[in-house]
């Protein structure tokens, strides 16, 4: 007979045999380390996407400054100066980052992901249990779900996957807090909602609190126990989040509103990376092949371009999880979840849907969402749950029940075989629609060789599910005995996902990044920043051209080699270009003026914002720059700005100009001498001197401490040629001095005719305000449960 959800969930809640437990978590975790085995023992480390230019470089200079024994508040050599704390991405508080204190660098990478793969793999297996699965079926969560292609898929996206790794945990103590409605409970799910939120991505955050909400109304609908003033917990736990976190909001918020994100995003841009609807074919079928040896990215069999997850497998077991829970779930059910599926994925297929625009223009925050396909991490989590649900359905029916389930999952193996048929009599229909997704000729070499890997792909999961099959049927017939059937089953499930997702984590070993010789092997002595010129209308440095198409290897091997934004960090080197989400409106200002300049103006550009030498994988027009060098095995070419502005300097006349665009026309004009004068945003007149000079001397430079000697025979204006940001603040000869803002980018100060001492130094008050909330919640914490201990006494 068929039993509800409720009523299995309350007879098993209590059966958790510990020592199969144990058993249980030590063979996930040898799966966990067999999956990684490249990184553990092989010594590599995923390089993909962002990784090398964006995740590394912040995660190295975080390291760098816990080893100083300084808090990361600011990077100087990330887009002319960075504030890193404020970078939400950047996991300043997040504690498991202290391994970067203790472990060399890439040690930390290699332990940063696999201690994530077992959060996620333990903290599933623990939900399983909770929800009263039998430990082989909680193996099977944990594997689906650490081993999914949305979870590998995000290990390139560091803070999507740091957050992504907590749900099951945060599921787990959600439900504890809200059965036993005690404080312990409650601090405990408090923290790990605290650890999931300083992990890096608030949009994955705010999915999951979207996710343990209605998670507490099923259980609201299924136990007693719970009822709706529970579901007021979870608004109590994000409140103390929040406080306790203040510390990083408010940074966090400062810089926001600085940047280009604190208007709404244009409907141009939203949408991009939507999911494309061809690929949830990818949900149960691997619809690509890759080799990193020989290409970058994957090659795609249904779509043309990089999707934002390269992966969505979750495996066959899944799919036949899904069937049993057409059978065994109610129509209700079937109706919520399947509601909930379609809903979550209008949102993530975005532009492929009539409906995104509606929900882009008219719905609240839609227009402050980049990358819709992001949304599928709902969808899966729905499609795990119902998956798992319907394997327990079978798992604990009689087997008077156990025949039809087995039969529709046979009918699904005959459907699969007759397209496998069709496709091997037919080759030029599967040709065709290769040719038409990718946009590729149906004659090219590349359709032939994904015609031929999809019939391979195919054979393998017809292969499949007829040994799941056979091991459902021998099991029926009591031919199995329930110890070997669920080692096959999970091993089934293990081996499934392995291969089909292993080769997305795109592991290299990093010793290039040190061993390999660069386009410049050292600093100057004076220092300059580096700039990358793609070869195309956008000089935003996320755009690659190659003469011809490399390796993942070779794609590496050219953005360290070349230094591209911000690979130099490792060796010290500095940078104009910002690749964060929340890059700064100043920056945004610059790409769309800079792009219209013809050469000239902008090589003059370019030189007054210290920036020394250009790198580029094409050769650029002459006047205002000299080739140093063509490096034929890097396919680039690396010039030296002619005229170029010292860090540090000092200017006697200066011009007030309120407008961002008018400032930057003017700084690439050859009217505009930056050696002699600076333009405000405020109007300061300076009685010039006809004999003006001056020099200025860096005796200090760190982070979040510049130290500058000056010395000038009249008044002027010292220019330091880094970011003016909130936050900063100068003292001139130990007096407290404005800090103005100068040609748009940099920090100025006013000085009198003498010798001087400044000091620019970085002392945020949102910093301070948010470390005194910060502080006061959690001694608030303490007091409260301090009293309730001494009550409970």
């Amino acid at each position: 007979m068929r039993r509800t959800w409720c009523k299995a969930l309350l007879e098993d809640l209590n059966r958790l045999p510990a020592r199969k437990d144990y058993s249980a978590l030590c063979l996930l975790v040898l799966m966990v380390l067999w999956f990684s085995h490249e990184m553990v023992w092989g010594g590599k480390v995923p390089f993909f996407r962002d990784l090398g230019t964006y995740f590394y470089p912040m995660r190295f200079s975080l390291a760098q400054s816990f080893k100083a024994g300084e808090l990361p508040l600011w990077d100087r050599h990330i887009a002319m100066g960075y504030p890193l704390l404020a970078n939400f991405q950047s996991g300043t508080f997040y504690p498991p980052h202290l391994i970067y204190f203790i472990f060399p660098f890439f040690t930390a990478i290699q332990v940063t992901f696999l201690f994530h793969y077992l959060v996620a793999a333990t903290g599933a297996y623990a939900l399983c249990r909770n929800w009263g699965y039998s430990s082989s079926l909680a193996m099977i969560g944990g594997i689906i779900f650490t081993l999914s292609g949305t979870t590998v898929s995000m290990t390139n996206v560091l803070n999507h996957f740091q957050t992504a790794v907590w749900l099951p945990w945060a599921l787990l103590m959600w439900e504890r807090c809200l059965r036993a409605q005690s404080w312990k409970h409650f601090l405990g799910f408090t923290l790990v909602l605290l650890l999931q939120f300083l992990a890096g991505s608030p949009e994955l955050y705010a999915m999951s609190i979207g996710l343990l909400f209605l998670d507490g109304l099923r259980m609201r609908l299924g136990e007693k126990a719970v009822d709706y003033r529970s579901l007021f917990f979870l608004a109590a736990a994000n409140a103390l989040v929040v406080g306790l976190t203040m510390v990083q909001i408010l940074p966090t918020a400062e810089l926001f509103f600085e940047s280009w994100r604190s208007q709404p995003i244009s409907y141009g841009s939203g949408p991009a990376w939507s999911l494309h609807p061809l690929s949830l074919i990818n949900l149960f079928f691997v619809d690509k092949q890759m080799n990193i040896e020989s290409s970058v990215p994957p090659q795609f069999f249904f779509v043309a371009d990089l999707p934002f997850f390269v992966s969505h497998y979750i495996g066959i077991i899944a799919l036949v999880g899904l069937v049993f829970w057409i059978y065994y779930a109610s129509l209700k059910e079937r109706a919520v979840f399947l509601g909930l599926i379609i809903g979550s994925l209008l949102i993530a297929v975005g532009e492929h849907t009539p409906v995104y625009p509606f929900f882009f223009h008219y719905l609240p925050f839609f227009s402050l969402i980049r990358f819709p396909e992001k949304v599928f991490f709902l969808t899966q989590a729905f499609i795990l749950f119902i998956a798992l649900r319907g394997l327990f359905c079978f798992l604990e029916s009689d087997d008077s029940f156990a025949r039809r389930p087995i039969s529709m999952v046979s009918s699904m193996w005959v459907l699969l075989l007759l397209l496998y048929l069709f496709l091997r009599l037919q080759p030029e229909s599967l040709s065709r629609l290769i040719a038409r997704t990718t946009h590729t000729s149906i004659n090219a070499s590349s359709t032939f060789e994904n015609s031929a890997a999809v019939i391979a792909n195919l054979e393998m999961q017809i292969a499949l599910i007829l040994g799941i099959v056979l091991l459902l049927f021998f099991r029926q017939r009591k031919k199995l005995r329930a110890p070997l059937f669920n080692a096959l089953l999970i091993a089934v499930a293990f081996f499934d996902l392995n291969a089909a997702n292993r080769p997305y984590q795109f592991l290299l070993n990093p010793e290039f990044v040190y061993k390999n010789p660069r386009v410049i092997a050292s600093l100057d002595s004076e220092p300059g920043r580096f700039f990358y010129y793609p070869a195309s209308f956008n000089l935003h440095p996320t755009y690659y051209f190659f003469s011809k198409e490399p390796s993942l290897v070779e794609f590496e091997f050219l953005k360290f080699g070349n230094l591209l934004p911000n690979t130099g960090i490792f060796y010290g080197f500095d940078y104009m270009q910002e690749i964060d989400a929340l890059g700064r409106w100043p920056y945004t200002i610059f790409l769309g003026s800079a792009n219209q300049l013809p050469p000239d103006r902008l090589y003059r550009l370019l030189g007054e914002l210290n920036i020394k030498y250009i790198n580029s994988f094409r050769p650029l027009p002459m006047g205002g720059v000299t080739l140093v060098r063509y490096f034929p095995e890097y396919l680039s070419w690396l010039y030296k700005v002619d005229h170029v502005v010292p860090r540090a300097y000092i200017v006697s006349t200066t011009t007030q100009e309120k407008n961002p665009r008018k400032i930057v026309d003017r700084l690439a004009s050859v009217d505009f001498d930056p050696f002699k004068q600076v333009i405000l945003d405020e109007a300061l007149p300076i009685a010039s001197k006809t004999d003006f000079q001056a020099k200025a001397n860096i005796s200090r430079y760190s982070n979040r401490a510049v130290d500058i000697e000056a010395h000038l025979n009249g008044p002027g204006i010292l220019v330091l040629a880094d970011s003016y940001y909130p936050g900063w603040r100068a003292y001139m000869d130990g007096k407290e001095e404005k800090i103005l803002r100068a040609n748009l980018f940099f920090r100025a100060v006013k000085l009198d005719a003498g010798e001087h001492r400044v000091e620019f130094r970085y002392e945020p008050r949102s910093f301070r305000i948010g470390l005194a909330v910060s502080l006061a919640t959690l001694l608030g914490l303490a007091a409260v449960s301090a009293v309730l201990r001494l009550k409970r006494k």
